[in-house]
């Protein structure tokens, strides 16, 4: 039986590892598209405002566009009425007026209007420059464009963004008992490449997803070679604790250099990083929730930090439904749910297993419990990060 008690590598030594791994070798180069196609995407540079929108004080609703004024001190016993006015439609300039009374709201006679109550200036008016200011930042460099920030380098007056190129990353998971339909008896589905797929996809990395290997030395090595030559990153799933040799590892080594064996995180204690002709290369847990955090905790944020990448993730603070422990020694990520009691975001802690990926469907986020925490008691505020 393997022992597994094997020394690990503190979590933050493992990102800086991975930092300096990238640094040495892997530039992100950029490229220019559409804005329409720039979702997900890594801004390359800043962006100013190069107009103003509104450029000028412009209708908020269809109707008639006035001067306020003619309109103080009208009630229904004493309506208003006013020639001088425009029909004006929806984001049409007022020019000349400085409110605007919807069609519903007034009466035409004889090619006036009458209107039964007042209306203060700008009401029913968009602001000149209400949107965006002629000069005014509207995207940092290295924010992830979301769909708001595209709506905002439009009316910014851009129809075309500057951005990274996300590296090309392979996924190769290991095992001859791993298929995408069980047909017979000792098969499993292989899933995990779902969750690396849509998690990296959501960054813009060109993911490339390959069939098992099977748990032989030679056929892995040879993989792992051939993905290197196409691949920025390759990603081997599982292979880091098979019975007796950790095949993984066996192959990182006579390719290249394994640089940690073991991180203390919980999940994921088993992962691997190596370096393959200049190259990272990283062996991930075979279970999923392991592999999950792995991913989000020890190779994402520090590929964010390597690029001042800023990836927009989001937290919330909530109280802890019951005590947590955790074991001292390991920074662990414990997924949580989260109820809203009296106004009050309120965290319970779903099940721990590294298998167990339903924990991770019920989950809102996760929790991370420092590496020299053994406890946090009921009703504590804690940060949770939302997957």
């Amino acid at each position: 039986m393997k022992d597994y008690h094997f020394s690990a590598t503190l979590p933050q030594d493992a990102r800086n590892i991975i930092e300096k791994i990238l640094k040495e070798y892997l530039s992100l180069k950029t490229e220019t598209i559409s804005v329409y196609k720039a979702h997900g995407k890594f801004a390359a540079k800043d962006y100013l405002s190069l107009n103003t929108s509104p450029p000028t004080d412009v209708a908020a609703m269809d109707g008639y566009a006035i001067n306020a004024e003619q309109t103080f001190n009208t009630t229904d016993a004493n309506p208003a009425i006013i020639e001088n006015f425009k029909v004006v439609q929806t984001g049409e300039s007022i020019e000349g007026f400085d409110a605007v009374v919807p069609f519903e709201e007034a009466q035409v006679e004889n090619g006036r209007i009458k209107i039964f109550q007042s209306y203060y200036p700008r009401q029913n008016v968009r602001s000149k420059g209400e949107d965006v200011q002629k000069e005014q930042l509207l995207i940092k460099k290295g924010d992830l464009l979301t769909i708001f920030d595209k709506v905002y380098l439009k009316a910014g007056g851009y129809l075309e963004v500057e951005v990274y190129k996300m590296p090309k990353v392979a996924f190769l998971p290991t095992g001859e008992e791993l298929v995408d339909i069980v047909e017979k008896e000792g098969q499993l589905v292989e899933f995990n490449s779902v969750i690396f797929n849509d998690l990296l996809q959501r960054y813009g990395f060109e993911v490339g997803i390959f069939k098992p290997v099977e748990n032989n030395l030679k056929k892995l090595t040879e993989k792992i070679k051939e993905l290197l030559q196409e691949f920025d990153i390759v990603f081997v799933n599982a292979g880091s604790s098979k019975g007796d040799k950790d095949l993984t590892v066996e192959a990182i080594s006579a390719l290249g250099e394994v640089l940690v064996h073991g991180i203390a995180i919980k999940p994921g204690k088993p992962t691997i990083i190596g370096k393959v002709e200049n190259k990272l290369v990283i062996g991930l847990p075979g279970f999923p929730v392991s592999m999950f955090f792995v991913l989000r905790e020890i190779f994402l944020r520090p590929f964010f930090k390597t690029y001042n990448l800023n990836p927009k993730e989001k937290s919330i603070f909530a109280t802890l439904e019951r005590r947590l422990s955790s074991d001292i020694g390991s920074e662990e990520y414990v997924r949580v749910s989260i109820k809203n009691i009296d106004g009050k975001n309120v965290a319970k802690v779903l099940k721990r297993g590294a298998s167990v990926i339903s924990s991770l469907k019920r989950a809102d986020g996760y929790v991370t419990v420092p590496i020299n925490v053994d406890l946090i008691e009921e009703g504590s505020l804690i940060e949770v990060k939302l997957i």
